[in-house]
């Protein structure tokens, strides 16, 4: 197998392909295989592939700034914020802390290898191409003398990044490969070195000692051809097939290790020499492949094996371009996967060409890493969801640290941005009090135990989710000491990411000062009773923690309730003097809807139409693409379709946020690349078809009207449960749909259209109880196969 035959390039089944060059890297198609990335983009005869690698953060300090001890000043903080001076009250928390608000280590590129060819003749049917279910990127034109064609594919199985660049016809490469550095003027000092087998790099940091190196092999098949030295440059002539084998290596220690690990990385290559490029894509293509496979989402019956991304982008449409978005939702479950590796995607996935991108290029955790690997679990991608709970597991000792400087408390208080190094918490100031915000460790915690409820794996949740539940109810234990008249817990300081309340012009008289710092934000209330309720739920079930439940149980009863606006909404800050601001892009105050399971229709129905005209009333603020996906993902847990179907709109066709490789941007107008919505766009439209708690399943809650066919398979649930294929027909009124338990056990199935009739293959197990809901008994790993005729 030598890759694609270049007959297949003009279509594809599960992938992108464009027929225009990309002049620049926000536009390039993209690879990775969870540790190495690159970006492939340029004109034919002139490529750039920039290479990545998932550790590769530029030190900004020598050391890690630490907070100096600030718990001494929360007394004082908290009396100040009870007061109205809430302003104040973050000065003197930024003040005493020592330092400015700081920024994490900026991601960056490695350096690119740049492919020129020497040769320069008309071309034709020009195409690039991204397989997704290969990892395979592949660029194709032909000129008189045949077809030419260069493919990517970074391999998970042999840890190597693989450049073919081959012929086929009667013509022959010829070119030269050099290395462009990207460095940061200031940022390292670099080294370029080329010889007859290998064109390496290596760079040390300005501010450190630590560094990084790569190197490519370069391999001429079947002994045709030449190569030669030229400056730092490798001239390429008369072969039929050069393959081009490259590794990239950060290092702790510059001075010391990085000769040694040079050499280390050069034998690895050559021991790949002897492989084809065919059997290094097979053989990860059997592990990509397999990942990507375990679902499927089929809109409609369109074909869309030849159309461009260009085509698609261009689509003007009243409603959703079906297409498209089966596209994207791939695109998704694509950029995860490749960005996963021993961290999840962070801003920007796996890929920068920029060597300081926006916000560093982080994990940022008070939305973005958390949108991003929300569809980790229900999407069937256990392994590259282990990246995010290994990201988690490293930093939370810092959270520790946290806890104990900033607030005198045991437990985890988490930083609101990471570089995967460390957590301790810097980055706030008094105009951005993020210091304040305590609810981060519960919402970054929160994908374990929603793993444990997939899989019911009890001795992951014994060793891996428990132990970080509890450091986070220590803190609170300590952190949620104040009361107010009622006897009800005060959450003080606290903060809703990352907004500013209104205060009464009365109140501003008085001399009450808007904030960011703020006083029992609902999002802090929701996380602890969502943490709480699940430690209580889950260790008596398990015969657990009998005394701590008594003491959970103690917490959970004073925590105040939230609070219900003049507009009928749910307020974001459960406090009767701080007022709801619509505008923004963030929406903190609804995660009892989404990733929380507290509100919904059947038990909080007041509150869940709050939380409805909460989200109704809401604005764009600046129209962030992760704002969008958060909004959509909420209105499908509030069964809203048509708030469902305006934020994918929205995000496809009226906003202009996708490139031409089918990467998301942040802002409007492709401005930011940011793969927030490229990563949680799958779990809007999971969550739009399978909605799932412990004991229930419900059918397409937030089924766009304008999606009237299509069918899912290999979605997971909370209930151990997978939808082995879930078909609707809404023409016919139809539903077909496929389950397997992992265990014996009793739910209830949800369909809130109606159900005239239930066909089932074992009548057996199936009850309608009424029109809605049918009561299962599933056996373990027994199909269960249903035909539902709707009302």
């Amino acid at each position: 197998m030598d890759g694609n035959n270049s007959g297949d390039v003009n279509k594809t089944n599960r992938g992108l392909i464009s027929r225009i060059p990309a002049d620049r890297w926000e536009e390039a198609l993209v690879t990775g295989n969870g540790t190495m990335g690159a970006l492939v983009f340029g004109q034919p005869y002139e490529e750039t592939i920039i290479l990545n690698h998932e550790k590769l953060y530029e030190p900004f300090h020598e050391e890690i700034v630490q907070n100096k001890p600030l718990a001494p000043y929360l007394p004082e903080i908290r009396e100040m914020m009870k007061r109205g001076k809430f302003q104040d009250a973050a000065a003197l928390f930024s003040d005493k802390s020592g330092h400015p608000l700081l920024f994490t280590d900026a991601y960056h590129p490695a350096y690119a290898l740049k492919w020129k060819t020497t040769r320069k003749e008309d071309i034709d049917n020009y195409a690039r191409k991204v397989d997704f279910e290969s990892g395979e990127i592949k660029v194709y034109w032909e000129s008189h003398a045949g077809g030419q064609e260069r493919n990517v594919v970074i391999s998970r199985a042999h840890d190597v990044i693989a450049l073919q660049i081959k012929t086929n016809g009667k013509d022959r490469v010829n070119g030269e490969i050099s290395i462009d550095d990207l460095v940061h003027e200031g940022s390292g000092i670099f080294k370029i070195h080329a010889d007859k087998q290998f064109l390496s790099f290596s760079c040390k940091y300005t501010k450190t000692n630590k560094g990084y190196v790569g190197s490519s092999y370069i391999i001429l098949k079947n002994g045709e051809g030449t190569v030669k030295v030229e400056e730092e440059k490798l001239v390429i002539k008369d072969t039929a097939e050069v393959l081009i084998l490259t590794k990239i290596c950060p290092v702790d220690d510059y001075n010391q290790e990085s000769g040694k690990k040079m050499r280390t990385l050069q034998r690895s290559l050559l021991s790949h020499a002897d492989l084809s490029y065919g059997d290094i894509l097979s053989n990860h293509q059997l592990i990509h492949g397999e990942m990507f496979n375990r679902m499927t989402f089929t809109i409609g019956e369109q074909d869309r094996a030849s159309l461009t991304t260009e085509d698609l982008l261009a689509t003007k449409t009243d409603g959703l371009d079906p297409i498209l978005l089966q596209q994207m939702f791939d695109m998704g479950r694509y950029v995860f996967l490749c960005s996963s590796g021993e961290y999840p995607p962070n801003l920007v996935g796996l890929w920068t060409g920029d060597w300081r991108p926006p916000w560093s290029g982080d994990f940022t955790t008070d939305a973005n890493v958390n949108l991003a690997v929300s569809g980790g679990g229900i999407g069937n991608m256990g392994e590259a969801l282990e990246g995010y709970f290994h990201l988690i597991e490293k930093i939370s000792p810092d959270w520790k640290v946290n806890a104990k400087t900033m607030f005198g408390c045991r437990g985890f208080l988490a930083g609101s941005r990471t570089d995967g190094n460390h957590n301790i918490h810097t980055h706030f100031n008094e105009d951005w009090p993020l210091g304040f915000w305590t609810a981060g460790a519960q919402w970054l915690v929160m994908p374990f135990y929603e793993w444990y409820q997939i899989t019911g794996d009890r001795e992951f949740f014994k060793k891996r989710v428990l132990p970080l539940m509890k450091e986070i109810s220590f803190f609170y234990e300590d952190f949620l000491t104040e009361q107010d008249e009622f006897g009800k817990t005060m959450f003080v300081p606290s903060y809703s990411p990352e907004n500013t309340p209104n205060i009464s012009e009365e109140l501003l008289k008085k001399g009450w000062q808007p904030s960011q710092a703020t006083i029992n934000a609902t999002m802090d209330l929701a996380v602890t009773k969502e943490l709480l309720i699940n430690l209580i739920n889950t260790c008596d079930e398990l015969g657990i923690e009998e005394v701590s439940i008594c003491n959970w149980i103690e917490m959970l009863n004073k925590i105040p309730e939230y609070m219900i606006n003049e507009d009928g909404a749910l307020k974001e800050w459960a406090h009767k003097d701080l007022n709801d601001e619509y505008d923004h892009r963030h929406i903190s105050h609804l995660y009892p809807v989404w990733p929380g399971h507290e509100i919904t229709p059947e038990k909080t129905p007041e509150l869940f139409e709050a939380a409805k005209r909460a989200l109704m009333l809401r604005k764009r603020g600046n129209y962030s693409a992760h704002g969008i996906m958060h909004c959509g993902i909420v209105a499908a847990r509030l069964k809203e379709k048509a708030l469902v179907q305006e934020n994918i709109k929205l995000l496809l066709h009226e906003g202009d946020y996708i490139h031409s490789s089918l990467v998301t941007s942040h802002n409007p107008g492709r401005v930011i690349y940011n793969v927030d919505a490229n990563c949680s766009f799958p779990t809007l439209v999971m969550e739009m078809l399978v909605y799932s708690v412990p004991g229930m399943i419900e059918l397409l809650p937030a089924l766009p009207d304008d999606l009237l066919k299509g069918s899912i398979t290999g979605m997971l649930t909370r209930t151990e449960v997978t939808i082995e294929q879930l078909e609707w027909n809404m023409e016919e009124k139809k539903i077909n749909v496929s389950i397997r338990s992992r265990k014996n056990q009793q739910l209830d199935l949800l369909i809130r259209n109606g159900m005239k009739k239930v066909t089932c293959n074992d009548n057996n197990k199936v009850e309608q109880l009424d029109a809605n809901v049918l009561f299962i008994e599933m056996q373990q790993n027994a199909p269960l196969k249903l035909e539902i005729e709707l009302t």
